[in-house]
């Protein structure tokens, strides 16, 4: 979900609010995760929960995120049941409007703990009765906003899913910080990388990051380390165990 008004690029702005929101409704009934499917069939599973929901969110149509989340967050829900996630992007540019994908989250996975984070604090403020979850409000590429998010939340995540702004280095600046954040074990999503060489996802700079930054090209720094014998001493270094990437979007995960 972008950070900025999509409909209008000329108007894009994004707010710096460093609030915390608690919404609260009803739950949408939780699936069994008993059902070996969650280890079997994820990705079926992950696709037909989302189908079954309206409005239907983006992560299945058009984008078919049900293979990363199917593969790998779904096994690790079965396995850590009481897992804290933190999504970024709730989803207030949406055509249909903000909480799509925590509907999933909440039928999905019922014992999570459950964080979303999302720039345009009016919004949430509009929204705030319509659903249960924790929000953190601000600019993802805003260092002192990402430290309050950690804060505020107590940080120590599982999982942490970036769809936010999509401006690379939103995206880079909140990996920076939050990467640190994801216990050993846990798991990084990161979604719409598509987008990173089109000149409009390149605006958003800062002091540390220039226009010239492209989040999969950073990536790919990372894989050579996983890969090639000549940097065995950066591999011991790092604490990535892999890198997983599907069209559009890819999934890191943290050595235990």
């Amino acid at each position: 979900h972008l950070g900025y008004n999509d409909s209008n690029p000329m108007e894009m702005k994004v707010k710096n609010q460093k609030e915390e929101e608690v919404a609260t409704a009803p739950t949408p009934a939780a699936v069994d995760i008993s059902n070996i499917d969650f280890l079997t069939k994820g990705e079926d599973v992950f696709f037909s929960t989302a189908k079954s929901l309206s409005p239907v969110t983006d992560k299945v149509t058009p984008h078919s995120y049900q293979i990363m989340y199917g593969r790998f967050l779904l096994p690790y829900y079965q396995q850590n049941p009481s897992m804290k996630m933190l999504e970024i992007g709730l989803g207030c540019d949406m055509n249909y409007g903000p909480g799509a994908s925590v509907a999933v989250w909440k039928k999905l996975f019922p014992e999570a703990e459950l964080w979303e984070a999302e720039s345009d604090a009016q919004c949430v403020e509009k929204h705030r009765n319509e659903t249960i979850y924790n929000v953190l409000t601000g600019d993802q590429g805003d260092d002192a906003v990402l430290d309050s998010w950690v804060q505020l939340s107590g940080g120590n995540f599982d999982v942490v899913i970036d769809d936010g702004g999509h401006q690379n280095c939103q995206i880079w600046h909140s990996f920076l910080k939050l990467w640190p954040t994801v216990k050993p074990g846990g798991l990084y999503f990161i979604e719409d990388l598509q987008v990173g060489r089109w000149p409009y996802y390149r605006k958003a700079t800062t002091d540390k990051c220039s226009k010239d930054l492209i989040v999969m090209d950073k990536l790919k720094e990372y894989m050579d380390v996983l890969i090639h014998a000549d940097q065995k001493q950066e591999f011991a270094e790092s604490n990535i165990e892999f890198i997983f990437c599907q069209h559009e979007a890819c999934v890191l995960g943290k050595k235990k």
